[in-house]
């Protein structure tokens, strides 16, 4: 990373605090200006006192107001850092809060592809580790190079003004170390990058392992695990010894440099009062900055380092945040992706077959797919100059052998992937042109394998409608055939279903995904596999009342369950 990119990514870091960084940045030269004021006060009074020393008489005339005025100026310094510390804090908190909701945010506008392609630890790993890190900008390593850097030149100013010679020498020794510090800069930058591709694959195998754990336990797959865990914490284990070693390597010569800074200040303290050019109240006071100076100044030497790792952490974030977003039309994916052709184009793969169908170019239908083709990414068509129409109001069952597209289709229709060409209407609005957000609107989705929230069982089904009343939850729970049994549970519906709806059955899940489908109140309900986990009776219950209540509902079923086939008003083949 160059200087001028670190720099622009310093930049657009603080510039996310908004009207807050003002307050933040002014804080910090508060802070700053309150603490170097103390010092050079204490230094004034200090030579003040060395002063005194040389006199025969009154020595410690008017001594006492110059100690009440020292301490008055104490008090008043203590009450404006405290307010300026609170400030700065809030503002940083409120930075890092900033950053965490762009984050969390920007993770729902990605892409359905985004997550496909993508394992759920890289985005823990950016939203914990290099958010987390991003955020100590604010909290820490911003002020750590600021405010030791104003009040380094608070420290020259005064150190100069008491004596040019002395000072000069000392700030050489200074800008050595400053020198040597910047050496540090590309190490830790690269060993920052490394450690955060390191922690991303272990939160990964973390991810797995809390995941399939039951598929671990079924098959003994704890060793593997273990060992795949211990490799990538070896990887980190290695960074972070090599960033270690740095910093003790840094550490070491500042201590060397502060060492050498006292041994060159006494000797040239010494050699400057001899020569009559300053003298012994002058040299305490220099001798009392110069401590406060030359820590600060290091300091900035250190953090510069260290803001360098930090904003490798702030980079990755702005990666992530820089992704494409999913449009507002599915045609706007299709030309971001450069998908208007198929790599397959000249092989037809015309896989679908309509049975008891109108015509699709009749007007009134829920569904229509008209010379659809689609492939996914880097693979041959699934199919090619598809037709499908869905009459609105029916109950329709799509079935075939497992990879003939019967889930895909369900994506197009919700608009997850975009159709290489072809046209796709949902009650005649074309997703070329339409808002996926309105298009969705008139689509409840049920997938095989449900996912259910870590609340209540009434929050989850009241998800699928938040505006919903518990008389609504209770009628699309009864639809589904959950009331039954979540009537037999203690907290009945107040119940916590545990994470991914752990404390249920598979069958019960599948039932509660079903009631938040229902109180959606959509105008198309899909069923993709999901009564797969419900017995032959209860699915057929399911499905009765579903019919019975479809007043002005489509209604898609995906199954391979023959008796759900009878039932339909009418089957696709694939």
């Amino acid at each position: 990373m160059t200087f001028r990119e670190g720099t622009m990514i310093l930049w657009r870091t603080l510039k996310l605090m908004k009207k807050g960084f003002v307050k933040y940045l002014l804080a910090i030269l508060s802070m700053s200006a309150v603490l170097s004021g103390f010092d050079a006060v204490t230094a004034l009074l200090l030579k003040d006192l060395m002063a005194r020393m040389t006199q025969d008489q009154n020595r410690f005339a008017g001594l006492s107001r110059e100690l009440v005025l020292c301490l008055l100026a104490g008090s008043l310094f203590l009450g404006i850092y405290a307010a300026s510390f609170f400030v700065y804090t809030m503002e940083a908190k409120k930075g890092g809060a900033n950053l965490q909701k762009l984050l969390y945010s920007k993770c729902l506008r990605l892409p359905y592809e985004y997550y496909e392609d993508h394992h759920s630890g890289e985005f823990l790993s950016k939203l914990i580790y290099d958010c987390d890190r991003a955020s100590g900008i604010y909290g820490s390593r911003f002020r750590r190079i600021i405010m030791p850097f104003c009040m380094t030149c608070c420290y020259l100013g005064m150190m100069f003004w008491l004596n040019v010679e002395v000072t000069a020498c000392l700030l050489g020794v200074s800008m050595i170390m400053f020198v040597i510090h910047g050496a540090f800069v590309k190490p830790l930058q690269r060993v920052g990058g490394r450690l955060s591709a390191a922690n991303a694959v272990i939160t990964e195998q973390i991810t797995d392992l809390l995941a399939g754990m039951e598929q671990i336990k079924m098959f003994s797959l704890g060793r593997i695990m273990v060992d795949r865990f211990i490799e990538g914490n070896e990887a980190y284990y290695r960074q972070q010894q090599r960033r270690n070693l740095l910093s003790a390597e840094l550490d070491g010569l500042t201590q060397f440099f502060e060492l050498m800074g006292s041994l060159v200040f006494i000797a040239l303290g010494l050699f400057w009062v001899d020569r009559g050019v300053t003298t012994v109240d002058r040299l305490a006071a220099i001798y009392l900055l110069y401590g406060s100076m030359s820590w600060n100044f290091l300091q900035v030497g250190v953090y510069i380092p260290s803001m360098a790792e930090y904003l490798v952490n702030a980079k990755n974030v702005f990666t992530f945040l820089e992704l494409e977003e999913e449009p507002e039309c599915c045609h706007e994916i299709a030309e971001r992706k450069g998908r208007n052709q198929c790599g397959n184009r000249n092989k037809e793969v015309v896989l679908g077959t309509k049975q008891n169908m109108s015509d699709n170019k009749t007007l009134g239908h829920a569904v229509s797919m008209q010379k659809v083709t689609f492939a996914y990414e880097g693979r041959e068509a699934l199919f090619s100059d598809y037709d499908l129409a869905v009459p609105s109001g029916k109950y329709v069952v799509i079935k075939g052998e497992s990879g003939k597209g019967k889930s895909t289709i369900m994506k197009l229709l919700l608009g997850l992937y975009p159709a290489i060409t072809g046209e796709i209407t949902v009650h005649d609005m074309d997703l070329r042109k339409t808002p996926l957000r309105k298009i969705r609107e008139h689509i409840a989705y049920v997938p095989q394998e449900a996912y259910l929230y870590d609340v209540s069982i009434e929050e989850n089904i009241r998800w699928g409608n938040p505006h919903a009343d518990r008389e609504a939850v209770i009628r699309a729970a009864k639809l589904a055939h959950a009331h039954e049994f979540i009537m037999q549970l203690e907290n009945e519906y107040e119940t916590r279903v545990g994470e991914r709806g752990s404390h249920l059955s598979g069958g019960q899940r599948q039932r509660i995904a079903i009631a938040r489908a229902l109180v959606k109140d959509a105008d198309i309900l899909i069923l993709d596999e999901a009564t797969s986990a419900l017995d032959q009776g209860t699915e057929q219950l399911v499905t009765e009342e579903i019919k019975r209540q479809r007043e002005g509902r489509t209604t898609i079923a995906i199954t391979h369950r023959e008796n759900a086939w009878q039932m339909a008003d009418a089957v696709i083949e694939l």
